[in-house]
C-alpha cells in the first residue's frame, strides 16, 4: 500500500476513535474510575483510591493517576479523563507498526494497525473507556522492547522494557508479565533459541520492573498494610501488596480471592467473533494454517510472537472464571499482526483461505449494513437522517470494492474491511451512542444542577457514579430524614433519587417539590425493550431532582405544599 494511502486511512481511523472522546462517560465502571481520578483532583492526594469515602482496594493506581494529571491539565470533565486512554491507543498502534514491521515487512505493519483500529470492540472502547486502551498502549511497548533486547543487549531496550512492563503491571497487575514474557519467550523455546533464554540479562529486566513498581507498592503499603484496623472486603488485617501480587489476578483466575466471578470455557471463542469484526474468521483461519503447518509438516512460521502472546492468555482467560469482552481488546495488536500476515501470505497460496478472506469481508460488512438498517427502524420512532445517510454511504462502499478498486487482493479485502468499518464505527458514535447517551439520566441531572442550582447542597440516593463525576458541587450520599426534620426549611437541599424515595418523604411527612424528571436506562446492559422505540418507555427508571426548600410554596394558611 501506499504511503500516502495509508496515511488518509490511517487519519480516519484516529478521527473515528476520537470521536468517543466528545460523547459522556459510560455507567459504570467508566464512571467509577472517573470518580476515583476525580477524588484525587480534588484532594491532591494521589495515594488513596476513595470511593464513596471508604478506602477501596482492586485496580492498582496507574490509570488513576494519569487520568487525574490530565483532569488537572483540562479539568474535569468526560474530554479530560478519556483521553490519557486515547493517547495510550496511539501509542499501542505505534508499537504495533514498529512490532509487524520487524517481524514481517511494512506492508503487514501497514495492515495490522489498520485492522487493530477498525476492530470493533476497539472502537467501542474508546467511548466506554476502562483501562484497556492504556493496557493495550502499554502491553505493545513492553513486547516490542522485550523483543528487540531478546536479540540486542542494547540498555535503551533494558530500561524501555522495564519501564513499560511496569507501567503496565501498575495498571492490571502482575498477571500481564505473562502477556509480555509469553510473546517474547515463547517464539525463542518453539524456535529453540535456548541461550537467549537462559541469560542473566532477563533478571536484569525483572529488577528494573520490580524498581519502577515501587510507587505502586508504597501507595498500597501506605493505605492498607501500614493500617491493618482499617475494614475492607468486610474484614480487618487486609495486605494491599498480597491483594495485588496475588488475589486481583491470581485469587481471580482460580477464584480463591475475595472477589469472585463465574465464567464460561467458550465464552471468548465467540465473543471474539464480534469484538474482532470484521476480521475474527480470517484470524481464526490463519491460527489454524499456523498450528496444522506446525503438527504436520514441522514447519516453523516466520515468528511466534503474536501466536503466543495472544494464544497463551486467550487460554487463560477462557478458563477463568472473570469473562469480561474487552478483556481481549490487549491483545487485539498482536492478533491484528497475525491476521495482516495471514492476509498477505495465504491469500495466494492457500485457495480455501483465499475464498474466507473475502466471504468473510463482505459477510461483516452486510452484517454492519444489516445493524445500521435495523438500528434506525427499531430504534428511533423517526426518520435519523444521518444514519440513512451513513447506512447509503455503508451500501456505497460494499457495491464500490464489489466492482474492484485494484487487482492487489489482500489491498482490496483490507481497504474494504478498514472502510467499513470506519462507517460503522461513525454511525455508532455519532447516531446510535449519541441518541442512547440521553438516557443517562444521572448526566442530565447533574448538569442541570450546575446551571440551575449553583452552591446549593445536593445530597445523593443510591448509587450514581455518573450524578458523583458530573455534579460539580460537594455532595453528600445518602440522607438522613430523621435528621433533616430538624433542619429549617429554608437551609434543607436538593436530592437526587429514584421515584419510590417519595414514598419515604410522605411517610416522615416532608414536604418536598419536584424540580426535575428524568427517564433513565444502564445502558452497559441494553435489552430489546429498551432498544424497541415503542416499548422504551417501559423500560426506563425514573429519577428526579427534588427540592426539600419548599419555603417559597404555602399555601393560604402557611402550610407547606406538596408539588407533583
Amino acid at each position: 500500500m501506499k504511503q500516502k494511502h495509508f496515511l488518509i486511512l490511517l487519519l480516519a481511523v484516529l478521527s473515528v476513535n476520537f470521536l468517543g472522546l466528545i460523547n459522556d462517560i459510560f455507567d459504570v465502571d467508566s464512571a467509577l474510575y472517573a470518580c476515583i481520578a476525580k477524588h484525587i483532583v480534588n484532594t491532591n492526594d494521589f495515594i488513596n483510591l476513595i470511593v464513596w469515602e471508604e478506602d477501596w482496594l482492586d485496580k492498582p493506581h496507574f490509570p488513576f493517576w494519569i487520568c487525574a494529571i490530565s483532569m488537572k491539565i483540562f479539568g474535569i470533565n468526560s474530554f479530560a479523563y478519556k483521553l490519557p486512554s486515547f493517547i495510550f491507543f496511539c501509542v499501542g498502534l505505534w508499537y504495533t507498526y514498529r512490532l509487524a514491521e520487524k517481524l514481517y515487512n511494512k506492508t503487514v505493519a501497514q495492515y495490522s494497525v489498520l485492522i487493530t483500529g477498525t476492530a470493533l470492540h476497539i472502537m467501542l472502547s474508546n467511548n466506554d473507556v476502562r483501562a484497556e486502551a492504556i493496557l493495550m498502549g502499554l502491553i505493545m511497548g513492553g513486547i516490542y522492547h522485550l523483543y528487540q533486547f531478546s536479540n540486542k543487549n542494547t540498555i535503551l531496550h533494558l530500561f524501555a522494557a522495564a519501564l513499560f512492563s511496569a507501567f503496565a503491571v501498575m495498571t492490571k497487575g502482575v498477571f500481564i508479565l505473562i502477556i509480555l514474557y509469553s510473546a517474547v519467550w515463547g517464539d525463542l523455546i518453539l524456535k529453540k533459541k535456548w541461550k537467549n533464554i537462559i541469560h542473566v540479562r532477563w533478571l536484569l529486566v525483572l529488577f528494573f520492573t520490580l524498581i519502577f513498581t515501587l510507587p505502586e507498592l508504597f501507595a498500597l503499603y501506605y493505605q492498607f498494610d501500614a493500617h491493618p484496623e482499617k475494614i475492607v472486603f468486610g474484614t480487618t488485617n487486609v495486605s494491599g501488596i498480597k491483594f495485588f501480587l496475588w488475589d486481583s489476578q491470581f485469587g481471580r483466575f482460580f477464584n480463591s480471592g475475595p472477589i469472585k466471578g463465574e465464567g464460561d470455557i467458550f465464552f471468548f471463542l465467540h465473543t471474539l467473533l464480534w469484538a474482532f469484526a470484521p476480521w475474527a474468521l480470517i484470524a481464526y483461519a490463519g491460527i489454524f494454517e499456523v498450528i496444522y503447518q506446525r503438527i504436520k509438516n514441522g514447519k516453523i512460521a516466520k515468528e511466534y510472537v503474536t501466536i503466543c502472546g495472544f494464544g497463551i492468555i486467550f487460554i487463560i482467560f477462557s478458563v477463568s472464571k472473570f469473562q469480561l469482552p474487552h478483556y481481549t481488546n490487549i491483545v487485539f495488536p498482536l492478533l491484528a499482526i497475525h491476521t495482516s500476515q495471514t492476509v498477505i501470505r495465504y491469500t495466494v497460496k492457500k485457495k480455501w483461505i483465499d475464498i474466507l478472506s473475502k466471504v468473510s469481508i463482505q459477510l461483516y460488512c452486510g452484517l454492519f449494513l444489516l445493524i445500521c438498517i435495523g438500528i434506525i427502524t427499531f430504534y428511533f420512532d423517526e426518520i435519523n437522517y444521518w444514519g440513512v445517510i451513513l447506512s447509503t454511504l455503508l451500501c456505497i462502499s460494499i457495491l464500490f470494492f464489489q466492482l474492484g478498486i485494484t487487482s492487489n487482493l489482500h489491498q482490496k479485502v483490507v481497504i474494504m474491511g478498514v472502510v467499513c468499518s470506519l462507517v460503522m464505527g461513525t454511525f455508532i458514535h455519532q447516531v446510535f451512542y449519541k441518541d442512547v447517551l440521553t438516557y443517562q439520566g444521572s448526566v442530565a441531572a447533574a448538569k442541570y444542577i450546575n446551571k440551575e442550582y449553583k452552591g446549593r447542597e445536593v445530597h445523593q440516593v443510591g448509587n450514581s457514579w455518573l450524578f458523583q463525576f458530573y455534579l460539580e458541587a460537594k455532595h453528600h450520599i445518602n440522607i438522613d430524614l430523621q435528621q433533616l426534620k430538624n433542619i429549617p426549611i429554608d437551609k434543607r437541599p436538593l436530592v437526587y433519587a429514584n421515584k419510590y424515595f417519595l414514598e419515604e418523604l410522605r411517610e416522615k411527612q416532608l414536604p418536598f417539590r419536584i424540580v426535575k424528571q428524568y427517564g433513565s436506562f444502564h445502558i452497559t446492559t441494553m435489552n430489546a425493550e429498551f432498544v424497541n422505540a415503542k416499548t422504551r418507555k417501559e423500560s426506563l427508571d425514573t429519577f428526579l431532582i427534588i427540592d426539600l426548600n419548599t419555603s417559597q410554596l404555602s399555601d393560604t394558611n402557611g402550610n407547606k405544599k406538596e408539588n407533583l
